[in-house]
């Protein structure tokens, strides 16, 4: 059966971009309100640090999200409450203007947080981060068995190794054309 909830239902905007689920399934949503969680019967609004949230990945036990010149983690309290706490601001990091956050990977310990113009490679293990650049658009990165993939438009494929990204490809039919998946 299919179950359809309206912004009335789940107390938030209309605009949903991103949604994960945990290992307890519940589900939640990255809404331009702020994050969504919705345990199969409630829906809980928890506002967004940072403007309208894009991305949101249930990794472990934590709960990943991207906004506005923004990005970290939920966690549950002693009083099973979501708290946020921003990797942006620990880290002291410098946004673009404008940036954005639209998708959350993981790869053993990293956490890849990804706008259209950056990569956030982020070591969880030794809380430090490195940024791969790009000049054109980055539309979505991709995690084919162990390797992460991305296309800078009007460039080409290329591969994360090592940290740096590698060009795997840059034919006319890659160069000019949107890729929407890899797989």
């Amino acid at each position: 059966p299919i179950e359809v909830y309206s912004p009335e239902v789940y107390s938030a905007d209309n605009q949903n971009w991103s949604i994960s689920q945990s290992k307890n399934d519940f589900i939640y949503v990255a809404n331009n309100k702020g994050l969504l969680e919705f345990n199969g019967e409630t829906w809980q609004l928890y506002d967004s640090p940072n403007g309208k949230m894009r991305s949101v990945n249930v990794i472990d036990n934590y709960i990943y999200t991207g906004s506005y010149r923004e990005f970290g983690y939920w966690q549950r309290n002693e009083f099973g409450v979501l708290f946020y706490t921003s990797l942006s601001t620990s880290l002291d990091i410098e946004f673009l203007e404008d940036e954005e956050f639209w998708n959350i990977i993981q790869m053993d310990e990293y956490i890849l947080f990804q706008s259209l113009k950056r990569i956030y490679i982020y070591n969880k293990k030794d809380n430090v981060y490195s940024i791969i650049d790009s000049e054109t658009p980055i539309h979505k990165i991709f995690k084919v068995d162990e390797s992460i993939y991305f296309q800078k438009l009007k460039d080409g494929i290329y591969k994360i190794e090592n940290g740096a990204s590698e060009l795997i490809s840059n034919d006319e039919i890659i160069r000019n054309n949107k890729i929407v998946n890899i797989f």
